[in-house]
């Protein structure tokens, strides 16, 4: 059966334009409340919002009611982790040049700062329509993650720290964002989480295609300080980009069309459902000729 070509396409697309659209709604919004006043006797146009002064959006505890429903302190805890996000990992991605000469590394580097440039402005236009005064530099703790990589060796010593530090980092926003979209009541904060798991999870995704990610619970991808690195990797190749990890054998990965049937272990349901299909199909037609032979009845 072909499906209508609407129905073919795949989620995922929907869901970029969808979030596209609100974060250029934000964008919009936040550009009619960057508008100067208009003149004496002119009404203000209808597009205009009103931007709260800066430090309005509550601090603590405090609890404040905005235009787009109220923003507590996860709220304004979750504006700052997106700022300092950018704060650190931009400096953070412009080392790679002097550090590294691997074509990876600049690909992932280029990722972060152009995913950042819309992501900042996203985080800067809800902190000024919420009256948030946002953080203009880096926790302590990701300043010293800066202070490793400049003290890193170039090459593998800098391109594993840089591929890990930032990935774990990212990863912590990445679950608040998804935390955050579940729990806040403010329409500004859900676009700015949607934006923020977007982009994070493309700089997560550049970061592992570097193959310097450890994967491997404190071992560098591709090192193996404990020398079961033969047993652990059996059958599988090496390449540039660190090991491929082996798939134990007989898993559902692994067993043949022979040893689990032409529909692997799913057998029995796939044929109970063609059942059922063929049951029900053949139900329909014999309620269609019946209704056909009871009004052909009525004719005569």
């Amino acid at each position: 059966m072909r499906l209508p070509t609407d129905a073919a396409n795949p989620t995922r697309r929907l869901l970029v334009v969808a979030l596209g659209c609100l974060t250029s709604a934000l964008l919009a919004v936040g550009s009619a409340a960057a508008q100067p006043p208009s003149s004496e006797g002119q009404p203000p146009p209808a597009t205009s919002v009103s931007t709260p002064p800066p430090g309005s959006g509550g601090k603590g505890d405090e609890v404040v009611e905005t235009q787009w429903g109220p923003l507590g302190p996860a709220d304004r805890d979750f504006l700052f982790k997106v700022k300092q996000a950018g704060l650190w990992e931009n400096p953070a991605a412009e080392k790679v040049a002097a550090k590294s000469t691997n074509p990876k590394f600049a690909d992932a580097s280029k990722t972060i700062v152009d995913g950042h440039k819309l992501l900042d402005r996203v985080v800067d236009r809800a902190g000024l329509l919420l009256g948030v005064e946002l953080p203009k530099e880096a926790t302590s703790e990701q300043q010293g993650s800066l202070g490793e990589m400049d003290a890193a060796a170039n090459g593998d010593e800098f391109e594993v720290l840089f591929a890990n530090r930032l990935r774990a980092g990212l990863g912590t926003v990445y679950q608040d964002a998804a935390n955050m979209r579940m729990s806040t009541k403010n329409e500004l904060v859900r676009i700015l989480t949607n934006q923020a798991m977007i982009t994070l999870l493309e700089h997560i995704k550049a970061l592992e295609a570097t193959g310097r990610v450890d994967f491997n619970g404190g071992q560098p991808a591709g090192n193996n300080s404990s020398g079961q690195q033969g047993d652990q990797q059996a059958g599988t190749d090496d390449t540039a980009d660190g090991t491929i990890p082996s798939v134990p054998p007989d898993s559902k990965f692994t067993r043949t069309a022979g040893q689990n049937g032409a529909f692997g272990g799913n057998n029995g349901v796939f044929i109970g459902a063609l059942v059922v299909l063929v049951l029900s199909l053949a139900s329909l037609r014999l309620i269609t000729r019946a209704k056909k032979t009871k009004r052909k009845s009525r004719a005569y």
